[in-house]
């Protein structure tokens, strides 16, 4: 059940925005300012904001709710649940042909929107842009670092999802609705990672497009996910795998699905009462190898970063983007 704090949208008609924005929110008062505000600040204006508060304590609908405009619909769960399921309850009340995403602490650059709607075409159902991870303590880098030197992909993206898992950013994706109908609903078993299934869905129906210039800012939190979380991530990405084992070169899958429980095992083997258990499943279905090659990974992409400048840079000057070297808590 959902209790609506300002005018609920109607079905589509003759008002239909372009876009619904999707705001998912839980307790983000502290972040929304900046988030809100790069909303209205945005040169495309056809849009509707979806938000949608799953038991906040602090005030965050209410702070939407503020904005008093009409293109505003807020709606407050009764019935907190996880992010899948908030997801797709917000997705439902969307009316717009486009629905965009825009976490409660990422914002957009003010051209972000108009610059994504100039690449709806025929056969687009999936338009994202690049984006930049915002530290605290201040520092900037690609969201991921496989795209640093090269550019985004576009056209059939489906096995590079595969191969590179989500490298898009959810606060980046703009999804044709048409494409999402046809897709189908999120599984009920989607619970922390709803934005994976979501480009891995519309990656097999139609062709991607991108964005190649910085236009959505990430802000990293210091503990802002849980081992749980991260955990849970890795199970959900091998059942999407195997959900579309068929459409998936044998080599491949079971490359990336050693991958994903690598990863899992090393969330494991950090986690107190977790470590057998961790040790298990990576000598079983992981690899040693694998893990233990991450850090010198690391090591080598922060000394390229000191004599070779990322592609954002180059993009965003191109451009003429004035981009902030970091976010507060309440400002752009």
């Amino acid at each position: 059940m959902t209790l609506p704090l300002s005018g609920n949208p109607v079905p589509g008609g003759a008002g239909t925005p372009r876009v619904s924005v999707i705001l998912n929110i839980r307790n983000g008062a502290a972040t929304l300012d900046a988030t809100l505000r790069s909303l209205m600040d945005q040169t495309f204006t056809d849009w509707e904001l979806v938000a949608w508060d799953d038991g906040s304590t602090d005030g965050s609908a209410a702070k939407v709710a503020a904005l008093a405009d009409p293109r505003v619909h807020v709606h407050v769960s009764t019935a907190p649940s996880h992010l899948g399921a908030a997801r797709r309850q917000a997705m439902a009340q969307a009316r717009g042909q486009w629905l965009a995403f825009l976490d409660q602490d990422d914002v957009w650059l003010a051209h972000k929107l108009e610059q994504q709607m100039a690449l709806d075409e025929p056969g687009v159902d999936l338009i994202y842009c690049r984006t930049l991870k915002m530290f605290e303590l201040g520092g900037r880098c690609d969201f991921d670092h496989r795209h640093e030197h090269v550019g985004l992909p576009e056209g059939d993206i489906f096995m590079e999802l595969v191969e590179r898992s989500c490298f898009i950013c959810m606060s980046s994706a703009l999804l044709r609705r048409e494409a999402l109908q046809r897709a189908g609903e999120l599984p009920d078993w989607v619970h922390v990672a709803p934005d994976y299934w979501l480009f891995l869905a519309l990656s097999r129906s139609g062709a991607a497009r991108a964005v190649q210039e910085p236009l959505c800012l990430y802000r990293v939190h210091a503990g802002g996910m849980t081992a749980a979380s991260l955990a849970r991530i890795q199970d959900e990405a091998i059942m999407m795998l195997e959900h579309w084992r068929a459409q998936i070169p044998a080599p491949l899958l079971a490359r990336r699905l050693q991958v994903h429980h690598t990863v899992g095992a090393y969330v494991q083997l950090l986690t107190a009462g977790q470590r057998l258990q961790g040790w298990r499943r990576l000598l079983q279905q992981g690899s040693l190898p694998y893990l233990l090659s991450r850090p010198p990974a690391r090591a080598w992409r922060a000394l390229r970063r000191r004599w070779r400048a990322p592609q954002w840079q180059h993009r965003a000057r191109q451009a003429g983007l004035l981009l902030p070297t970091a976010l507060d808590r309440g400002a752009a």
